[in-house]
């Protein structure tokens, strides 16, 4: 009776061992495909983090010389508006006689005095443009016309204030850029080619008290050489922009006074600009 009892007691014992173990092997599969499961998602996301991080470094080791081997030439044509913010930088000089229709001095002889005036004067410019761009670099020749002004001081022999004059022109600019973009910005400069066409009435009647000669046709025989240089910010196809133009050599060189005793007026203008436009 008592083999009997161990007996049976031996396999209860036996059967229950086996179920435990089974159990406990069952849970360690269990765990290992939950651990292999989270391997395998930080390794796929370390490789994705990975390939994300090499093709950021490619782009922003692309060098300029790159850029512009990669990329095929893109043509674009635009407009652009803007007011300008115009002074004239004239020579003072002494002693300036007024003078007749006959290029005489006037009588009683008067003698005047011409001050250099800082003050600007505002003007504005309107015109089309064509870009030429590849990688980075981009050429952009324009073609705009533009109103210029300034001030500059007239003085008596006494030293009181004869004529404060805002003088202004209009004319036909063809600046040409050469640029570099870089995100939305872009910063040029370049040359400038001006071509005078008219002058207000304040300008010519003030002059015409100095001199005989035909001042339009001294003016508009030849076009200003001048550089502009500027930056400017793209939104898809708006932009704004900022320039500085200035010129290279007098835009007016002028003899006044009488034959015999003349005085060089000289004057050359320079700008700034906002101007707004779009880009297709």
């Amino acid at each position: 009776m008592k083999q009997l009892l161990l007996l049976l007691l031996l396999t209860i014992a036996s059967t229950s061992l086996s179920a435990q173990i089974k159990e406990d092997t069952a849970r360690m599969k269990s765990d290992s495909v939950q651990v292999d499961t989270v391997f395998g998602q930080k390794e796929k996301l370390m490789k994705e983090s990975t390939k994300k991080r090499k093709k950021v470094v490619v782009i922003d080791t692309v060098s300029y010389a790159q850029e512009y081997k990669r990329d095929a030439v893109k043509l674009q044509w635009g407009l652009r508006g803007g007011v300008n913010f115009g002074s004239f930088n004239t020579v003072d000089i002494n002693n300036v006689f007024r003078v007749t229709s006959t290029g005489l001095p006037q009588f009683p002889i008067v003698k005047d005095k011409f001050l250099n005036n800082t003050q600007s004067a505002v003007g504005y410019l309107g015109g089309f443009f064509v870009r030429m761009t590849r990688g980075s670099f981009y050429f952009q020749p324009e073609a705009l016309y533009s109103q210029k002004g300034g001030k500059f001081d007239i003085l008596q022999s006494n030293g009181t204030l004869f004529k404060r004059v805002n003088g202004s022109f209009t004319a036909i600019d063809v600046p040409m850029t050469f640029g570099i973009r870089f995100r939305q910005g872009r910063v040029f400069a370049g040359p400038l080619l001006s071509f005078p066409m008219k002058f207000n009435n304040e300008l010519e009647e003030t002059l015409k008290v100095y001199t005989s000669n035909d001042l339009k046709n001294e003016l508009f025989n030849r076009p200003s050489l001048g550089i502009n240089i500027g930056i400017g910010f793209e939104f898809k196809h708006f932009f704004i922009e900022g320039r500085y133009e200035k010129g290279l050599a007098n835009f007016i060189d002028y003899e006044l006074g009488p034959a015999n005793n003349p005085s060089n007026f000289q004057m050359i203008p320079s700008q700034f600009q906002i101007s707004i436009g779009l880009v297709k």
